[in-house]
């Protein structure tokens, strides 16, 4: 257990201390210290009270960009912690420990868990995560005589994870997943009677956390955010879902990419997986009988909607990876149940097969796991901030007036990775608006502490060309760079003795 304790800190320690943040990470460190109470406020607009309080704590108690270190360190020991509930888990429902060991290790090595390591505003997804699990096992794990209570406490815990983060909470039926061999010897009227137990525990959860929610909209405590709706095109969603989230989950090994640069990797991989599922089912049905067989094929088709059942129902058609960790997990279930059943036909054989393969595809997850967190997020991310900082560390702040700064977008195609997936996977942080604004201000104050106390002595326009031959400009930041990734240089190569009351300096451009 402690291996798997230690797996993801080991696989993902070169991002987790690297030095970076990754969007939001920035504007949650400011707004912790600067404006109290703005993130609880934003985070519960979106239905996630307990978030909001675990985000703005764990952000008050770390005052620089250094800090990220340690709430990825607390992601990453999350995501240990994860592995490790998972695979107890697998052996109190019957799983052989190779089997357990194996789904138990690659959980935290999917894509979406390497989102969640490289994010510092990501840690509490793994609090939801555990919650949900607990949920579980306190539902099915309880013995008759405290059933009731067990299962009480399992809605208390569904609806805590729910306030939390939501699409986690529905790691909940990963546990229904992991049954089905334990289930094979029940009538099928008995496994849909159980299985609907658990689906009622979870609704009961997730509609008392939105009633909770609801009532604090009513009662003014909470503005509800405009983004919160219901879909009004279910087909229309679920073909979505099976185009896009469906085989993200699917495929544990290749990234998607907007510009579809993997996508024969990408759809190659999904194929497998989807043949491996199809003849495992059908060893299921032939070695089994019909009864264990029509429950597997039940719940492979309910259950994958029903994990991302609460992205399915809101109006929101983002297929982000850090939604689909439940929905990755219960998959990685269903392909090990799969590949267990193959091995299965070969007999005593069949753990000479079992054994390599598990290790192979653990070996190569770990692989690519510390390679996407670290060159597709951490590096390039580190780049754009080193720009940012190093402009920030020569910056001239006249005495009679704020310092004029212009800073120049990166393009789309100034994006120096190959692979880039929505705002995760290959994404920058300064190609918006307002957060090149957040990383600059948050640098300066590490640069000038003092200024921290009183107003900005500088003004900042973000735009995505460069300024006009005649318009006054003391600092350009020009974040095009970005593509080459070569040494980088902000400013004057002497610092004046007192930086902070110095003269105005022409305009000085990064390159």
């Amino acid at each position: 257990m402690l291996a798997l304790f230690l797996l993801p800190l080991l696989t993902y320690w070169n991002t987790t201390f690297h030095h970076f943040g990754l969007r939001d990470d920035y504007s949650n460190l400011c707004e912790a210290h600067h404006e109290p109470g703005k993130i609880v406020h934003f985070i519960a607009s979106h239905a996630r009270l307990l978030y909001g309080y675990l985000l703005e704590g764990s952000f008050a108690q770390i005052d620089s960009i250094q800090g990220f270190a340690w709430l990825r360190l607390a992601g990453a020991l999350g995501l240990g912690a994860v592995s490790v509930f998972l695979f107890s888990l697998l052996r109190q429902l019957g799983w052989s420990l190779v089997a357990a060991a194996f789904v138990a290790a690659m959980a935290p090595l999917t894509p979406p868990a390497q989102v969640i390591a490289s994010w510092a505003t990501a840690w509490p997804y793994t609090v939801a995560t555990l919650l949900a699990l607990g949920g579980f096992a306190l539902a099915d794990r309880i013995s008759a005589p405290w059933k009731g209570f067990g299962r009480i406490g399992a809605v208390a815990l569904v609806m805590t994870s729910a306030l939390t983060y939501q699409p986690n909470t529905l790691f909940y039926l990963f546990g229904v997943a992991a049954a089905l061999p334990q289930r094979r010897q029940e009538s099928l009227r008995c496994n849909l009677r159980w299985a609907s137990a658990h689906f009622a525990i979870v609704f009961t959860g997730l509609a008392l956390a939105f009633l909770t929610m609801e009532i604090l909209y009513a009662t003014s405590a909470f503005e509800a955010s405009a983004r919160i709706g219901f879909e009004h095109d279910p087909l229309g969603k679920l073909w979505w879902f099976i185009q896009e989230p469906l085989p993200n989950a699917l495929n544990m090994f290749v990234l998607n990419d907007d510009e579809a640069s993997t996508w024969r990797a990408y759809i190659t991989g999904v194929g497998i997986a989807g043949l491996l599922l199809l003849v495992g089912m059908g060893v299921e049905y032939w070695r089994r009988g019909w009864r264990p067989g029509h429950f597997w094929l039940l719940m492979l088709v309910a259950l994958p909607p029903a994990v991302y059942s609460v992205n399915l129902v809101v109006a929101d058609r983002y297929a982000a990876y850090r939604t689909v960790f439940a929905l990755a997990s219960v998959l990685l279930v269903f392909l090990t149940l799969s590949w267990e059943n193959l091995c299965g036909l070969a007999g005593r054989n069949g753990r000479w097969i079992r054994l390599p393969t598990y290790a192979l595809a653990v070996m190569a997850a770990i692989v690519l796991a510390r390679s996407h967190a670290y060159s597709l997020i951490a590096a390039p991310q580190g780049d754009e901030l080193a720009i940012v900082e190093r402009a920030a560390s020569h910056v001239v702040l006249p005495p009679d007036r704020p310092a004029r700064i212009y800073l120049v977008q990166p393009a789309r195609t100034d994006n120096p990775v190959d692979i880039n997936y929505h705002d995760e996977f290959g994404s920058l942080s300064t190609d918006n608006d307002w957060l090149p604004q957040k990383i600059f201000e948050q640098s300066v104050r590490e640069r000038f502490p003092k200024l921290a106390e009183g107003k900005p002595r500088y003004e900042i326009q973000v735009k995505t060309m460069p300024p006009a031959r005649n318009e006054p400009v003391d600092l350009m930041i020009d974040m095009r760079q970005i593509r080459k990734l070569g040494p980088l240089y902000a400013g004057p190569t002497g610092l004046p003795k007192n930086p902070s009351i110095a003269k105005p300096s022409p305009a000085t451009t990064l390159r």
